[in-house]
């Protein structure tokens, strides 16, 4: 499994803006499905594009093929964020720290720079982060 770092911004709803802010300033590259860029942090638009897409997409609705659809909004939330899910929720970063991939290098490497700013401390949350100050000081 691995070793993650979960960053959890102070407000859930501040994901798209850090997102953009992030792309922005450290010019990293976004997955984009339908209208919606998928940053580094979790928002509420790609919740709520992972949804449309398990209950509306033929692909989408193969995947947990034993739920009724539609799946409901508590139910994909349940089964993304559930009961000691490691994985964050709205408004998290969760990344591997450990086995890194190229692709996590970079993201590694924006956030390290990110955290030298002061809009770093105006948005992420540090006593409910997890493994932050490990993720900070990765060497890469």
């Amino acid at each position: 499994m691995g070793t993650y770092t979960i960053i959890y911004l102070k407000k859930a709803e501040m994901a798209k803006e850090v997102n953009i802010l992030l792309k922005e300033k450290y010019s990293l590259t976004y997955e984009h499905y339908n209208g919606v860029d998928y940053g580094i942090f979790y928002s509420q638009e790609m919740f709520d594009e992972d949804l449309r897409f398990m209950n509306e997409d033929q692909e989408g609705r193969a995947n947990l093929p034993h739920y009724q659809r539609p799946i409901t909004i508590e139910t994909y939330y349940s089964l993304l964020f559930g009961y000691k899910n490691c994985f964050g929720d709205i408004g998290t970063a969760c990344i591997k720290i450990s086995c890194i991939s190229e692709k996590d290098i970079e993201t590694i490497k924006a956030l390290q720079k990110f955290s030298t700013t002061p809009e770093f401390n105006k948005y992420i949350h540090f006593r409910k982060s997890k493994n932050l100050e490990r993720l900070l000081r990765q060497d890469l």
